[in-house]
């Protein structure tokens, strides 16, 4: 099949390249989601973050806030951010919106008690998003090629047809990109390794990065283990043992197959940027989907697969996300959920090559600007995966 090796994107001055344009309203604290959800009501085009985190928090959640709110504001696809604190927070408006302006966006931050209240709060906010949303539509894409592009795979309510099929069609579609093309895969969902996880580390590329995978799965488990649960015992959950998955191994192998059978080049925190060389990686993150689907947002994924089983309204307002199913009750059930329906690869008379490559046609269609059914329904879903409690 002959694929294209550049597409149209947006230029940042930090030299990545966006697939999309948008303009970002982040909150820091949960005294802010107000304001930033109303700005963004008045605003077209604004996205609103927000949050129920960024105050008495610990120095580790602290930080992983701010590293998350950090990677949307300065993500490939975001144009500018406003950044907007109720007052003296934890997670620092000014500092936020500071580190946004040396990556070369525009950033602005308006803090609610600063502007002496909410109404004048809220009208510095919609004017600062105002100014930025009609700066960015009058940017027009370039070509750019395809090795800026960073591919999200994740999974959402997997039954018996996920490892069979639309995994399958999502790892051809990934290492296509890494292969072919020079770009990077980057998949999460730590403990849904569990029971694959020497297979996983087997794919390394170093003894260090092989450590590293085995460690992180023996954290989480002993970490979910310490609070009474055994995540052993309790997955797969109730939506995956109705389309027949039985055993948390099972769910485990057929869910490391999204990723193929490639060189694993290093294994990031939740959240962190992914390195821009050329692989595959893993982001460490909970195996709860809005949370790993935030953190590989936040890594800078470009896009995301999402691979379902029985269909899923999990997505990200930043990071377009491209439904991949290969159960044709599932696709014919929530068409609305559904971009692309590959059943025929299992039920009919198509190969998985076939599936790699409808899946493939519509990620081309997709970073050049058409929207994903979540996108045309303004489905979004945002939440900071927490460390501790709060003090």
């Amino acid at each position: 099949m002959n694929t294209m090796s550049e597409f149209l994107g947006y230029e940042r001055d930090d030299g990545s390249i966006g697939i999309r344009n948008n303009v970002v309203i982040v909150s820091t604290a949960p005294y802010a989601n107000d304001t930033v959800e109303r700005a963004a009501d008045i605003v077209e085009n604004a996205i609103p973050i927000t949050h129920p985190l960024g105050r008495c928090q610990t120095k580790p959640d602290v930080f992983q806030t701010y590293r998350t709110l950090l990677g949307y504001a300065t993500h490939p696809n975001t144009y500018g951010a406003v950044v907007v604190a109720h007052a003296g927070e934890i997670v620092d408006g000014d500092e936020l919106a500071d580190d946004v302006a040396e990556t070369g966006r525009p950033s602005e931050s308006v803090n609610i008690h600063r502007e002496k209240g909410v109404m004048n709060g809220l009208k510095a906010t919609v004017n600062a998003a105002q100014g930025m949303v009609r700066d960015a539509s009058a940017q027009r894409r370039v070509p750019a090629d395809m090795s800026n592009l960073t591919f999200g795979i994740n999974c959402a309510t997997s039954d018996t047809t996920s490892g069979l099929c639309q995994h399958k069609a999502t790892a051809g579609a990934v290492w296509r990109l890494i292969d072919d093309h020079g770009g990077r895969g980057v998949f999460a969902e730590t403990p849904e390794f569990f029971g694959g996880e020497k297979e996983l580390a087997e794919r390394a590329v170093s003894e260090e990065v092989k450590q590293k995978i085995l460690d992180r799965v023996e954290w989480w488990d002993e970490r979910l283990q310490a609070t009474g649960y055994d995540v052993r015992g309790a997955q797969p959950t109730p939506d995956n043992m109705d389309g027949g998955l039985t055993t948390i191994e099972e769910k485990s192998l057929g869910a490391l197959v999204k990723s193929g059978d490639g060189p694993i080049q290093d294994m990031v925190d939740y959240a962190e940027k992914i390195p821009d060389r050329s692989g595959m990686y893993i982001m460490d993150s909970p195996g709860h989907g809005a949370e790993s689907v935030t953190g590989i947002g936040a890594s800078g994924a470009h896009f995301m697969v999402i691979s379902t089983g029985q269909g899923h309204t999990l997505s990200n307002a930043v990071m377009p996300t491209i439904k991949v199913t290969g159960n044709p009750g599932s696709a014919e059930r929530v068409p609305e959920e559904t971009d692309v329906d590959v059943s025929d690869a299992l039920v009919g008379d198509e190969s998985f090559d076939w599936a790699t490559d409808q899946l493939w046609d519509e990620i081309e269609d997709v970073v050049n600007g058409k929207l994903t059914m979540s996108e045309a329904l303004g489905e979004s879903q945002f939440a900071i995966h927490r460390i501790g409690p709060s003090t």
